[in-house]
Order: structure tokens, then sequence, then C-alpha cells
């Protein structure tokens, strides 16, 4: 039967709160250090080259607030994903307080466009809108003339929604029920009666040029509202888009993608990861597209021993800080048993090496190597409890 002897003892049955307890007296980490090739999130991000070019181009964009599009480029399994983890998590930490919003998106793939545009407002929320009329209110005050308040605005339905909005401003009941349709309206629900009563609004939001004429509008309302200072956009894995849906779906899903772009000529950070094939595809399919996606970062894989090594000793130290911090007041002693030699780390990399179809060893396959490695270990110096 399976698992019938998953219990054999009371120790066995409390090993998962007792494992990174026992590997920290003997290995000096809680866990396996190294991620499995299923394993795409939840572990560190090692800095490289790479880095230094995101990094400046998003200095660039904070400065200026100009929008930028980075493309995110290598095969598979070399660290796309765990770059765009990386720089969300750090984008979260460092700017989300300051007006900017960070917006992680993966296509699945899609035959169309709406589900981004739709994310996107979903991700700015109804809080946003709300802070936004609330600034707007504040401005009146001060110019009492909402044309000339709002002449930044193209859409005229728009404008007529902000109008709605901010004429109940003194209500709170009445506010909360308009700031509710109008979001409804926003994500591209469909008319209602009330919606034409309280907002004003006659037409839907169904198609990807209306929505995306929506949000350069409503970009543009929260910047000068003091509101929004920007919106940061990680598509990862767009090179799905061509596995599977035929040519035209994906012209029509690039063509989309592009007028997103040039709607919001400040504003965006739009960083797209997909493969180095997929980019040329998609430069030749689409010429137009070309010069938006000029901007390439190129991930390269592990080219030498030297690179494995340092990738397998900063995954074992990251591994060894995390459980410091965890054993902290615990009165742990830390073990100090090798889990894993630096020789096995280059042997196993020169193995990856010879068998590789590409100029190096891909860090995903290099990495869950050393995890079935450093798992023999666990399990073979621990068999009571694993």
């Amino acid at each position: 039967m399976p698992l019938e002897n998953l219990f054999t003892n009371e120790a066995t049955a409390n090993a998962p709160e007792e494992q990174p307890k026992l590997l920290y007296k003997k290995f000096g980490v809680l866990s396996n250090p190294f991620p499995s090739a299923g394993q795409t999130s939840g572990h560190p991000h090692m800095s490289t080259e790479a880095d230094k070019q995101v990094d400046a181009a998003v200095k660039t964009f904070y400065s200026d607030r100009k929008s930028h599009v980075i493309s995110i480029t290598a095969s598979q399994g070399i660290g796309k994903t765990n770059l765009l983890n990386a720089y969300e998590n750090a984008l979260r930490e460092k700017l989300s307080q300051h007006g900017f919003f960070v917006i992680r998106y993966v296509p699945d793939p899609e035959p169309f466009f709406d589900p981004l545009i739709r994310s996107i407002f979903e991700n700015l929320g109804e809080d946003y809108l709300r802070r936004s009329i609330d600034a707007l209110a504040k401005r009146k005050q001060e110019i009492d003339d909402i044309d000339k308040l709002l002449e930044f605005v193209r859409m005229s339905e728009i404008k007529i929604m902000l109008k709605a909005l901010l004429s109940v401003i003194n209500s709170e009941e009445k506010l909360n029920e308009r700031l509710s349709l109008a979001y409804q309206w926003l994500l591209g629900l469909p008319v209602r009666k009330t919606h034409q009563t309280e907002l004003g609004v006659n037409f839907r939001l169904d198609t990807v040029e209306a929505k995306t004429r929506a949000l350069r509008d409503i970009v543009y309302f929260g910047s000068e509202m003091k509101t929004l200072e920007g919106i940061f956009i990680l598509l990862d894995e767009l090179e799905k888009q061509n596995g599977s849906l035929s040519k035209t779906i994906v012209l029509r899903y690039l063509s989309a993608l592009r007028a997103l772009i040039d709607a919001l000529p400040k504003y965006l950070f739009l960083m797209v990861a997909l493969t180095t094939d997929a980019l040329e595809r998609y430069r030749e399919m689409l010429p137009a597209i070309r010069g938006r996606l000029a901007n390439e970062v190129q991930l390269s894989p592990i080219r030498n021993e030297e690179e494995a090594v340092k990738l397998f000793k900063f995954y074992l130290e990251q591994a060894k800080m995390e459980a410091r911090n965890f054993a902290q007041n615990k009165q742990l002693q830390e073990g100090n048993d090798v889990l894993l030699h630096e020789d096995s780390a280059r042997l196993l990399f020169h193995q990856l090496l010879r068998g590789s179809n590409i100029k190096g060893v891909r860090q995903r396959d290099y990495l869950n190597a050393l995890y079935e490695k450093a798992d023999e270990s666990i399990n073979e110096s621990m068999p009571a409890f694993f």
C-alpha cells in the first residue's frame, strides 16, 4: 500500500517540526539549500551583469518617469524567472510605498490581451481611484475649473465618470457606490442602467483599444493627482504565446502590447522575459514591435567551473545565513558537517557540461543536480527521520 509505513513511530510523525533542528545541528542548514527543477520561486537570486543593466534602467525611470521596455532573454532554464522574482520583491520592498505599482503577470498562453489590461486595473484597485478623487477634490478648492483640471483626459467617458465621482465627494455612502460602479466599468463589465444613471457612461469597455485608452487616462489622472508615480509590469514566459496559438492571434497580442507601450510614453516600466529565439520570431512577425523591444538584456548559462562553484557557494551560504537567523534564541548548536563538498559541485558541473547542447550548463539543471546530491547526503546521514 502507498505510504503504509509513513509514520512508523512518534518521532517520525513529528519529523516536519524536528527536521530543521536536526539538519541545523548536523549541517548548519534548515533544509536542502538547493532548489529542485520544479521549484521556480522562493529561492535566492545571485546578482550578475544583467542586474547592473536592469538597475541602471530602473534608476533612469525613477528619475525621469519616461517609459522603459526591457527584454530579458535566454533559453529555458537560464534564470529569467528567477531574475523577475528578485526584481518583483525588490521593487515592492523599495518603491511600493512611494506611489509605484508592481504587477507580475504570466500569459498562460492567452488568445486575447484583455486579461493583462484587466490585471493592471485590478492591481491599481478601487482604493487608488478613491485617493485620486480625494486629491482632485482638494485641487478643485484651489482651481475651481474642473475642465481645466481634467484637460489631460482624452476619453470623454472617463471625464464624465470622474466628474460623477467628484460630484458626490461629500457623501461617503454615495461615493462608495459610484466608486464600485466605476471600478466595474473599468474592468470591462457590462454597462447596466445603474452605471448609466450614476456615472453617465453608456458604452462598455469591450475592446483592447478602448481599455488601453482608458488605462492611459487613469494612469495620467493618478500622476496629475500625485497618487501614482509609475507602474512596473513584469511579464514572464511571453514565448508561450507562440507555442500553441496561431500566427494571427500572436500578431494580435503583439500589436496590443505595442499599443500599450505607445499609449504610455511616461509612467510605464515593462520588463518582458522570453526566450531568445521567441524574441527574434516576434520581431520578424511584427517589425513594428522591433524598436519597442530593442533594449535586450541577455542572460548567460554557467560557462565555466569558477561560475559553477560561485553559484554553489552562494546558495549554501544563503541557506546557512537563514538557518542562523532561525536558530537565534533557540539554544541550538550549529553543526559543521559538510553537506556537499566543493569537489562534488565541480564534478557535477563537468558531467552536465559534457551532455549539454548549449555553450555552458543551464542554472536550473545544475541546481537540480546539486539538490539531488545534497538530498542523498541528507538521507544517508539521517535515515531515521527521512
